[in-house]
């Protein structure tokens, strides 16, 4: 198996359901739960490539109070040791998630020791393995720009392959912010957005369209996540449609993230993108239909489901 690592946002995630509305001001509105999960998009990854039985090395950062011990003991108890920076003074970074039946999820968030984790905090091995995922870019601001564009850099010089998650932008698309990601692309072998962050790139609605635009710029695989659908991915002059198993949905929250970990794990291994892709969406969709408490399968449970 090639060595992994993962870089990005890990927080806490508090889970808010059901939420298709905020109560009006002054008011209260009971909820059946509310749960806390260990997360973020790179703690989402390296948890779900953890049980996949592919330890990756995470690197990201804390803050020295309770949410960060707790995520820090919900990795050590995946296996996941070290990478994770705890910075004292600051608070551990947490998204609020509120979701509902038949509504898209939504988040406020708290950057906390997010907004501090900068470039000298990435050890210098940890950008040489052989695939490397850079994510949560939006909650990260002291890498963005050319921060992240000399990170990448390092991993092409090591002869490692990029993967790249910018996730959704607070302040909705401006030019400058597209331009920003535009200018990252070119180093970028697997570019990962959802279909409406494409759609924000790039001013198409059709995410095939989306993403043969977006692989015009880059010259890498251009992989749009479709939730429920599936995904569509445009690359060494193939196209895929891979259409996802309907299931049950239980909590949508990190469902790209266990995307990723699929792809990961999968192009790690040495198999092929369609297959790749067979399996990362397949892994989300075991995901969003488990509860936190059992949330990410083992390669042995996985296995027989993509043979259905």
């Amino acid at each position: 198996m090639s060595r992994i690592s993962v870089i990005g946002n890990v927080n806490v995630d508090l889970l808010v359901w059901p939420a298709a509305e905020f109560p009006p001001p002054g008011t209260d509105m009971p909820v059946e739960s509310i749960q806390t999960r260990a997360a973020g998009a790179a703690g989402n990854t390296a948890l779900a490539l953890a049980r996949l039985g592919s330890v990756p090395r995470l690197i990201g950062c804390v803050g020295d109070d309770h949410y960060g011990r707790f995520i820090l003991d919900e990795l050590v108890a995946a296996g996941i040791e070290e990478g994770v920076f705890v910075l004292p003074g600051e608070p551990t970074g947490i998204s609020i998630a509120f979701e509902a039946p038949e509504r898209d999820r939504s988040f406020l968030t708290l950057l906390g020791s997010l907004q501090t984790f900068e470039a000298s905090m990435v050890p210098p091995d940890a950008l040489e393995g052989d695939y490397v995922l850079l994510c949560g870019y939006f909650c990260l601001p002291s890498l963005r720009g050319r921060d992240m564009l000399k990170l990448l850099e390092k991993v092409r010089a090591a002869g490692g392959r990029t993967l790249f998650d910018c996730g959704w932008d607070p302040a909705g698309w401006p030019q400058e912010t597209r331009r920003e990601i535009v200018e990252l692309l070119p180093l970028v072998d697997y570019f990962l957005p959802n279909e409406v962050e494409a759609g924000s790139l790039t001013g198409i609605e059709d995410p095939m369209a989306a993403a043969r635009a977006l692989e015009r710029i880059s010259g890498g695989w251009v992989i749009v996540k479709l939730g429920k659908e599936g995904c569509v991915a445009v690359g060494a002059g193939q196209e895929h449609v891979i259409s996802a198993p309907p299931v049950r949905v239980a909590d949508t929250t990190g469902a790209g993230d266990a995307f990723n970990a699929g792809l990961l794990y999968a192009l790690a291994g040495g198999t092929e993108v369609p297959v790749a892709l067979r399996l990362a969406t397949r892994l989300a969709t075991t995901v969003v239909s488990r509860a936190s408490a059992n949330r990410y399968p083992a390669l042995g449970e996985l296995l027989p489901l993509l043979e259905e």
